[in-house]
Parts: C-alpha cells; structure tokens; sequence
C-alpha cells in the first residue's frame, strides 16, 4: 500500500490572544486529493489548519488528519510524521503564510522612545535597532485593547517549510505549489522551475491568483527541467498526474 502525506489550508499567526494573520485558503482541493487517494488504495495522511472541514472523509484507519494552526505546528507536524512512517509521495498544498507577528506597538509610543534618544543617535542603523526591539512593545499574551488607534504590527518571515521537505523525504515524490498574479505563462513556468531546483523538489504545480479569480482553476507542473506539458484543471487531475508519476 502506498502512503501520501498531504498537507492543505492555510496557517494563522497570532496577533495577540483574538486576532490573527491568515490567508483565504479553504483546504478543499486537499481534502479531496486526500479522498481520492484513499478511494484508489492509498494510506493517506492530511496535516491541515483547524479551519478545514473534513465532515465528507471517510473514517477509516488508512485515511488520518493532523490539525495544526500556525506555520510552526505544520513543520513540527510533518518532521514528526517523516520519521515515524515512509512516505512514498508529499503534496504540499497548504498555503503557508509568509509572515507571521514579532510585535505590536503604538507608533506614538515608539516616536516617543526614538526621540527621547535622538540626540545620542549617530546613523540611520541605530534607529532601526531601536524599532526592531523597542521598549514600548505591547504585551500580546491577552487581547490587545479594541481602541488603539495607532496600533502598529510588526511583521516577520515565517520558515519555508517546502526548503525542508527533501531532508525530510529524501525518497518520497515531492511536488509542492506556487501561485502568482498577474504573470505570463513564461514568467510563471520560470519562477516555478527555480522554486523546484532551490528547494530540490519534483515538481511545482503552478497557477495564477488573476485567473482563480476568473474561475480558471488550471494547474502547470514544472520540474526542474520545465514545464511538463500538462495541465491540471480538476483535484482528479493531479490525482492522475501523482498516481502515473508513482507508476
């Protein structure tokens, strides 16, 4: 029996206790490549954000869902799962996001401690120094107050979970995802095949976000050789793709 691991959704990044950065992913097209796997005879393994509703999967001992919330819990999840099982194939399909929150001040605040300082100061570094770790930063262990009209979020990349999967999966089919906008075919086939040397993986199915919009749901597989001369317009068209790809 082949095993898959799928991951799908978005992950949330916490503001404070309430509020939190996320994207608009549903989880849907994983949940059903998680479906159709199974129905083919796949042992299926789905790490996805609590926001995904998996109410029309099966419940069976060969079809299994990880919940996670935040960018960490998803890597934490899936390290986990590589070394507990061998996977014959990774679809990395969750729309990770690409920031997550430092901090949050006041901006009142922090042109107050710049100022209380300005004449010790001596570049333009020293200032950033001050803002990249400042005394004013609010205490987000509990809901920032609702009437803070200069609250200030600052903002910091989240690890790339898809640089990590062939460590992880060093034997596994590995296809991952990228979505642009507002780009040429040419342009989109090229960043993905760089996405796919960079992060050593088999293939990256591309899209773009303006043609989502429209409806277009096509998806290009490129590898690190290209494009791969498909396109994927339906879940049971990738489902095709991996299933011939794993022979």
């Amino acid at each position: 029996m082949k095993n898959i691991l799928i991951t799908g959704g978005p992950t949330n990044e916490p503001i404070d206790e309430v509020m939190k950065i996320t994207n608009m992913s549903t989880g849907s097209l994983s949940v059903s490549l998680g479906q159709l796997f199974f129905e083919a005879g796949y042992k299926v393994c789905l790490v996805l954000n609590n926001s995904v509703s998996t109410d029309k999967l099966p419940i069976d001992n060969n079809i299994s869902v990880i919940r996670i919330e935040t960018t960490e819990d998803m890597s934490g999840a899936i390290e986990t799962k590589s070394r507990q099982e061998h996977f014959d194939a990774v679809i990395h399909a969750a729309a990770v996001g690409d920031y997550k929150a430092d901090f949050s001040f006041l901006m009142e605040d922090m042109a107050a401690e710049i100022f209380r300082v300005k004449d010790t100061l001596e570049s333009e570094k020293e200032i950033l120094d001050i803002m990249l770790d400042p005394v004013c930063k609010i205490d987000d262990s509990s809901k920032i107050s609702s009437y803070q009209a200069n609250l200030t979020v600052k903002l910091g990349l989240t690890q790339k979970i898809i640089a990590k999967l062939r460590e992880w999966f060093p034997g596994a089919l590995l296809i991952g995802c990228k979505l642009l906008e507002n780009v040429g075919e040419e342009e989109l086939f090229q960043v993905a095949k760089a996405l796919c040397k960079k992060n050593r993986m088999d293939y990256i199915l591309a899209n773009d976000l303006a043609k989502l919009r429209a409806g277009i749901t096509a998806r290009y597989p490129v590898s690190n050789e290209g494009y791969a001369g498909h396109k994927l317009d339906t879940a049971k068209d990738i489902f095709d793709f991996v299933n011939e790809k794993l022979g």
